[in-house]
């Protein structure tokens, strides 16, 4: 019968089934990773990281622990947990808490718990390896594993080794691809004076004199008429990626009473990025006096120019800018168990992790060298490959980021009977953890004083310290009804203390039916590198800042204080921006309950269904530059460090002019709004004995999101990228020396897009994304020789994600769905 709490369980023979061949794959194919989540991809900072995000909450409200401890942050992108770094085959099973737990394991477990178990109980030998493809060029798969384990009279061992392998996949040949354009291609823009009055008339957004270079056919003229790059004909679209991982577990008893357990692990990941030539992202200047710059094509004389002449320019001479990352995890925990004067349960334990990270960008440009071959006319920005390489090759820079996360933990806990009740002793649970964490994220001293194009982000470090006493106990009240309490004291070192209590109770009122509810608090610590970054710039999308747009020559719609283009649709302008840290940001909270139950109606059939609702107040949310332009328009607080420069001057600038520009917004985090959603959760499963035709098996989970909604505003379930149903289902057929499962996995509809509606100027969702179906089936034969040989196909009849569900400049969304296509598979397994 089920507990109080709901969990699901994904054991070791669901894993081989499911033909996946990462943890973070298998993740992000569980109904609760609700809306998706981040994978490795090209083109980011954050180019290896895989992460799940429970119930669409984010990845920093899922906790994931290894064994009940916490799994490792990554220190390039502190937000999340990294499970590139956790190799399938040392897990045994994986049970996913689908109810907060702050009361038990402290921040981060709003949204749930992902508790990734290693494999305890084998002996013998086993050695596989899985080749698998795609259907898209590259992204191909090879992995493999040997595990070992002994057992003798006072303990076990366990020892394997594991590799993985996902080739690159470039955007050429990614699924819908199209040609990329960039603005930052060929192009110049600069303030005039037509009518010699000594102020700016308007400003000339145009391609350089003589059109777009011939010498590299990534450069075309755009229908706008400016000259535009195909990133899309060199750059990755997802990151190579790899992954070695060593890994033991040991269990000796020293006596009766007393056993030691250790636990270590050693995994390297790897990645491989392409990006595109650099970009000067931070403005450069041509002087009126270049050699290359001819004035006349472009029907100005030099006094009439009033403002620098920007270029807006893809150095492509200098090559592609190639990052590789590379990760090592280092993990060892030790457990002393006992029990003392025979009714006292203690464990005692310690663990070090430590993760260490390194980036290499090769090919960047370097911001002052570029100026000053501007300035002495030695680079022909005409054409990129007219220079000759040597002239050109100073501007080439090398990056590096260096990154660190060491956690130190000690703790303990102590179990003890209390008193007896009519359903049997009631029992207490209390413990102790000390936890210490040291951050550090360094980036090369280029990036960090902002020389470098077409890169982004800078330093952050910061120690924390972390004491937690937390305390369970159950209570067994009758034979069919028991209540749990639980409650925990967080207190950190750099902004103060929570404190989560939590309450469960599990009634069962016939032998088959069991009722459950809970109640609990919950909160989530600011992450380490939100509260010591040092500011970084980026280049920001803007549509709502009406002098901003009219100056680079679009349309103000005042009716929906939107940038709008000549044929009607929004304008998105990037705009420089500076992200800052937040030393003040405090803790978010969580409320949560949930209500189900669970039902064992026949000995071949059971299910559960169970409720849940999550509210979060105080969120650690990043104010976006176009979230401060709103909330200033109609006149909310914003946080006094977020300043929107215009013209180069900032709001306390006397000569400050408010219709100007915009030339930077400062922006960051901050504790703002409150998040609340609700949904269900339904399990079933099915087994029967066919007798001679062998047993059949099968496995049913469905999510339905109810209502998902931001500081009391409208529901978002539907919304683009807010599925509000996700469902699997599994059946597996062993009859003789064969297994075959079926597995079908669904992601429901939802709108392509949202907007206003011009007749109310309400909110409408317009277009759909119909409901996203695959199928996966497996074929696995135990052959007498005590081998298993598996082959298989992960979306059968290659279903493609369509292309209505484009998100955040993707060709689809990049979170939901993959772009792998049928992804056929063989797998040979072999056991001494």
């Amino acid at each position: 019968m089920s507990g109080a709490l709901p969990v699901s369980v994904i054991d070791r023979q669901t894993i081989e089934t499911s033909g996946f061949t990462s943890l973070g794959e298998l993740l992000r194919n569980t109904v609760f990773n609700s809306t998706g989540a981040f994978r490795a991809q090209s083109g980011s900072s954050a180019q290896s990281l895989v992460a799940v995000d429970l119930r669409g909450l984010g990845s920093e409200r899922t906790l994931v622990l290894i064994d009940g401890r916490r799994a490792p942050k990554a220190p390039f992108a502190p937000t999340a947990q990294d499970l590139n770094a956790v190799p399938l085959a040392a897990i045994e099973r994986i049970e996913i808490l689908k109810d907060g737990a702050s009361a038990v394991y402290g921040s981060d477990a709003i949204g749930g718990v992902i508790n990734i178990i290693t494999r305890k109980d084998f002996q013998g030998v086993e050695i596989s390896h899985q080749l698998q493809g795609t259907a898209r060029k590259g992204g191909d798969v090879e992995q493999g594993s040997v595990t070992i384990g002994m057992n003798g009279q006072r303990g076990n061992l366990i020892v394997g080794a594991s590799y993985f392998h996902r080739d690159i996949i470039f955007a050429r040949d990614s699924l819908l691809a199209e040609r990329g354009a960039s603005f930052f291609s060929n192009n110049l823009i600069f303030g005039v004076d037509t009518n010699d009055d000594n102020v700016t008339d308007e400003y000339v957004y145009a391609p350089v004199p003589g059109g777009c270079p011939n010498s590299d056919p990534a450069f075309y003229i755009a229908p706008t008429g400016l000259c535009a790059y195909d990133f899309n004909l060199v750059a990755a679209d997802e990151a190579e990626t790899q992954n070695q991982g060593l890994f033991a577990r040991g269990v000796y008893e020293i006596t009766n009473d007393w056993r030691m357990t250790v636990n270590a692990s050693i995994n390297r990941a790897k990645s491989f990025g392409r990006y595109a030539p650099s970009l000067n992202d931070i403005p450069l200047t041509v002087p009126l006096d270049n050699p290359f710059l001819d004035l006349d094509a472009l029907g100005y004389t030099p006094g009439q120019i009033t403002t620098p002449i920007y270029l807006y320019h893809r150095f492509a001479s200098l090559g592609n800018r190639d990052t590789t990352t590379d990760a090592n995890v280092y993990d060892l925990t030790g457990i002393f168990s006992g029990r003392v004067l025979g009714i006292a349960d203690v464990n005692v334990g310690a663990r070090y992790n430590e993760y260490k990270y390194f980036e290499t960008g090769r090919f960047f440009l370097a911001l002052p060298v570029a100026q000053s071959l501007l300035d002495n006319g030695t680079y022909d920005f005409r054409d990129p490959n007219a220079t000759p390489p040597e002239a050109v090759a100073p501007a080439k820079t090398t990056t590096a980021r260096e990154s660190t996360w060491i956690t130190r933990e000690a703790f303990t806990d102590v179990q003890v009977p209390m008193f007896s009740l009519p359903g049997g002793e009631a029992k207490l649970l209390v413990g102790f953890e000390y936890r210490e964490e040291d951050y550090s994220d360094l980036y090369d001293a280029q990036s960090e004083a902002g020389n470098v194009g077409g890169s982004a982000g800078n330093s952050a470090g910061l120690d924390r310290r972390v004491r937690a006493f937390f305390s369970e106990a159950l209570f067994p009240v009758l034979s069919n009804l028991e209540i749990t309490a639980a409650v925990r004291r967080d207190d950190y070192s750099d902004y103060g203390a929570d404190n989560s209590p939590k309450v469960g109770i599990r009634y069962q009122p016939l032998d088959k039916l069991t009722l459950r509810a809970s109640w609990g608090e919950g909160f989530r610590a600011p992450t380490l590198d939100i509260l010591s970054q040092k500011p970084a710039f980026s280049a920001e999308p803007i549509t709502n800042d009406q002098p901003t747009c009219e100056f680079f020559g679009f349309t103000w719609d005042a009716s929906t204080n939107t940038c709008r283009n000549g044929m009607g649709g929004t304008q998105s302008i990037q705009v420089n921006a500076t992200q800052i840290s937040n030393p003040d940001l405090s803790s978010e909270q969580s409320e949560q309950y949930s209500l189900g139950f669970a039902y064992d109606v026949t000995e071949w059939f059971d299910f559960s269904l169970d409720y849940y609702n999550i509210k979060i107040t105080d969120r650690i949310d990043v104010f976006s530059p176009e979230e401060i332009l709103d909330a200033l328009r109609v006149g909310d607080p914003v946080p006094s460090a977020f300043v929107v420069e215009r013209g180069g001057r900032t709001p306390d600038d006397p000569l400050y002019n408010p219709n100007a520009r915009i030339t930077n917004i400062t922006f960051g985090f901050a504790n703002s709004g409150e998040l609340e959603t609700n949904g269900l959760d339904f399990e079933s499963n099915l087994r029967f004995n066919l007798g001679q035709l062998g047993n059949l098996k099968a496995m049913a989970r469905y999510v339905k999101i109810l209502e998902f909604s931001i500081d009391n505003g409208r529901d978002l379930t539907g919304d683009p990228g807010v599925p509000d149903t996700r469902a699997t289902a599994a059946a597996q057929w062993d009859i003789w020396d064969f297994a075959v499962t079926w597995n079908t996995n669904l992601i429901g509809d939802q709108a392509q897009a949202v907007g206003v509606d011009p007749g109310t100027g309400g909110i409408r969702r317009t277009g759909h994304i119909g409901t996203y179906i695959t199928h996966d089936l497996q074929v696995a034969y135990t052959a007498p020789w005590n081998a298993t040989i598996t082959v298989g196909a992960i979306n059968l009849f290659d279903k493609e994600p369509s292309a209505k569900s484009a998100l955040d400049g993707r060709d689809y969304n990049f979170a939901l769905y993959d772009q792998y296509g049928r992804q056929p598979y063989i797998r040979y397994t072999q056991r001494f």
